[in-house]
């Protein structure tokens, strides 16, 4: 077993999320969302580098080999001995080459496990229309949207597109018929897939990320032709993420942007992990769903009354982060202190 493996069987063992690589230290493994010291180990990083890159088709190895060479980072997901995916960034910096690896779970876990609140999961039974899902880096946003495309996998004979930047879960077909595209080795960017994706006649779009303006009006685009759009966004609640959507429009486009969001957003969901007391991880959410009167705050922008509607539609299953996480501490699962930290709005 090479220090790749040992690395990634270590994380396993202790339920990491995240192992960092560095130049002259042991390595450090991210546990229940706190780094700590892998004391008894020390891992070369040009050796890692070697190790990942032999996971890789040679084709694409030999491209990223190159692109290291010429001072790019690498960016890309592999599969380990035991059968689980991980997504590995390498890059330099003044103390030397670094890495960090995040550990995907070997099997997607389902609606269940992760939590999702019932009202989410109906989602997947929509036609058309547009569902983001947000948070912050390392939120588990990529596995809840696994979880989503899992659940019409297992039910609905639909083609779903994958656009992702790098594979992270790989699907099996089941029900439906899955595409996934990578950025970079099956596309040249998201903006060419997702401009291609309608000649590919999928039923379901999954974007990565809506990264910039062009992205973000295909996608809308897309849903108001009659497809189902998944997405992710870096923000932190439901209201910041309409702001954002509209926000990043020049100031002639936002009114046509705010009507077709209004018309073709199913919903928005953000989430955040947070340690549990006994130990291990678990999501809280914050849950926006387009009711006839979110349109309308939404074409009149009324969003910061958004918040409002959250807190008074929970028959809907419509909840704010602080709703979900003053849940989790009434029950014991997570710590005061975790509970201020983690709340938004404050608790």
């Amino acid at each position: 077993m090479n220090e790749f493996d040992t690395l990634i069987e270590v994380g396993l063992r202790t339920k990491a999320t995240d192992i960092h690589i560095c130049e002259n230290l042991t390595p450090r493994l991210r546990i229940d969302n706190r780094l700590q010291e892998f004391s008894q180990f020390y891992a070369p990083p040009n050796l890692v580098v070697e190790q990942i890159l032999s996971r890789l088709p040679p084709n694409i190895s030999e491209k990223s080999a190159k692109q290291f060479a010429e001072g790019k980072d690498i960016d890309c997901a592999i599969t380990t001995f035991s059968n689980s995916r991980v997504r590995a960034n390498i890059y330099r910096t003044n103390a030397g080459t670094q890495i960090a690896l995040r550990i995907l779970p070997a099997k997607i876990l389902t609606a269940g496990e992760i939590g999702l609140p019932f009202a989410i999961t109906e989602v997947c039974k929509k036609k058309s229309g547009l569902f983001v899902v947000t948070g912050a880096n390392s939120s588990g946003k990529t596995t809840t949207l696994a979880s989503l495309i899992e659940i019409i996998n297992n039910s609905q004979p639909a083609h779903i597109l994958t656009i992702e930047n790098p594979i992270e879960y790989v699907f099996k077909n089941k029900m439906s018929m899955i595409s996934q595209r990578e950025v970079g080795v099956h596309t040249p960017s998201f903006y060419d897939a997702l401009r291609s994706a309608v000649r590919e006649n999928p039923d379901v779009v999954v974007l990565g990320e809506m990264r910039d303006i062009e992205t973000t009006r295909i996608a809308i685009e897309l849903a108001e032709m009659g497809r189902l759009v998944f997405a992710t966004l870096h923000t932190r609640t439901a209201t910041s993420t309409i702001d954002r959507l509209i926000g990043q429009f020049p100031s002639g486009e936002q009114e046509q942007i705010r009507m077709m969001i209004s018309e073709n957003l199913i919903g928005v969901l953000s989430q955040t992990l947070l340690a549990k007391k006994a130990g291990g991880l678990i999501a809280g959410f914050e849950y926006l769903q387009t009711t006839d009167a979110v349109k309308n705050m939404i074409r009149e922008r009324k969003i910061p009354q958004l918040l409002s509607v959250m807190q008074t539609s929970r028959n809907l299953g419509m909840m704010t982060m602080e709703d979900s996480i003053k849940g989790l501490l009434e029950k014991g699962i997570i710590t005061e202190e975790e509970a201020k930290l983690k709340s938004y709005r404050g608790i």
